[in-house]
C-alpha cells in the first residue's frame, strides 16, 4: 500500500513533528492508551524522523511510503486513538488539537493515510470511511 503526502510546506511539517514528539514524550511519562507500547512509539518516532529529514531538504515537502496494509491499519489506529485523546483534552481547554502552523501537514497526513487505506479493498474501504467520519479535526481534501 502506498501512502503519499504532499506537497505541503516544510515549515508545517517541522512544527507538527515537534508537537508530535512532545506528545509521544508525554505519553512515555504518563501513558494515554495501552495501544501505545514501546514498539508502537518507536515506529511512530521513525516516521517523525523521516518527515523531519525530508522537510529539511527543500522548499516543498513530498513523501511516500510503501507499507504493509496490516501495519498501516495498526499505526493508523494508534494515531487515531492519540488524536481522540488530544482532541478531547483540547476541547476541554478550548484550544486547537495541535498547533495551527502544523495544520496543513496534519490534514495532508491524515487524508493521505485514509485515502491509501480506502484503495485497499472492501474491508479497508469500510474502515477508512469510518475513520474519515470520526477523525478529530479532519477536513476532506
Amino acid at each position: 500500500m502506498i501512502v503519499r503526502i504532499g506537497p505541503v510546506s516544510p515549515g508545517s511539517v517541522t512544527l507538527w513533528v515537534a508537537y508530535a514528539r512532545t506528545v509521544l514524550a508525554l505519553n512515555l511519562a504518563s501513558p494515554m492508551d495501552p495501544i501505545l507500547d514501546e514498539r508502537t512509539i518507536e515506529l511512530l518516532e521513525h516516521f517523525l524522523d523521516d518527515w523531519e529529514e525530508e522537510a529539511a531538504t527543500g522548499t516543498e515537502f513530498v513523501w511516500s511510503l510503501d507499507i504493509d496494509p496490516e501495519q498501516a491499519e495498526f499505526v493508523t489506529l494508534a494515531f487515531f486513538r492519540i488524536a481522540g485523546v488530544l482532541a478531547e483534552a483540547a476541547e476541554a481547554r478550548g484550544y486547537p488539537i495541535s498547533p495551527p502552523e502544523g495544520e496543513e501537514f496534519y490534514q495532508a497526513l491524515v487524508n493521505a493515510v485514509i485515502d491509501a487505506l480506502h484503495q485497499q479493498g472492501r474491508s479497508m474501504t469500510e474502515y477508512s470511511e469510518q475513520l474519515r467520519d470520526r477523525w478529530p479535526g479532519i477536513k476532506e481534501p
